[in-house]
């Protein structure tokens, strides 16, 4: 049985650690798929690949990995991903959304993260948002089964 499909975009801010009050724009956009259904109930988690944009660090940059969405048991959406920056260095984005039933909308479009060098140091942090009132129909209408 197939696996499914979507798009994503979460766009915000982001500043170096260094820097904490210089706020620079950052937003990535992805395309997750999932495996086939059955393995994906077996363990909640879709690849992802897509664009980061985060200037002076990641200009329209390829990024490569992971989203958690075993929401309903751990209630976390854990976004993980590589990307090369601009200085030909390799960085690890973390972030997730801790979803509550009290506050779901909120929680559920709102991703803190931070961004880490190949050492594992934190060089920026960053807050996404999903723009729920331009992005909605948009993000429903891109699931589909995946393509094989």
């Amino acid at each position: 049985m197939s696996g499914f499909e979507f798009w994503e975009t979460m766009a915000g801010a982001y500043h170096l650690v260094d820097k904490p009050h210089e706020e620079r724009p950052m937003s990535f956009t992805i395309h997750a798929k999932s495996p086939p259904l059955l393995r994906f109930l077996r363990r909640p988690e879709v690849d992802i690949e897509g664009e980061v944009f985060a200037p002076g660090l990641a200009n329209h940059r390829h990024l490569r990995g992971t989203l958690g969405m075993n929401v309903l048991r751990t209630g976390k959406l854990p976004y993980w991903f590589r990307f090369v920056g601009d200085d030909d260095k390799p960085y690890v984005f973390q972030g997730q959304k801790d979803v509550s039933p009290t506050a779901l909308v909120e929680t559920m479009t709102t991703l803190p993260g931070s961004i880490r060098d190949e050492n594992g140091v934190e060089v920026a942090a960053a807050l996404l948002r999903f723009d729920a009132r331009s992005d909605l129909l948009t993000f429903l209408r891109s699931f589909q089964l995946a393509k094989t």
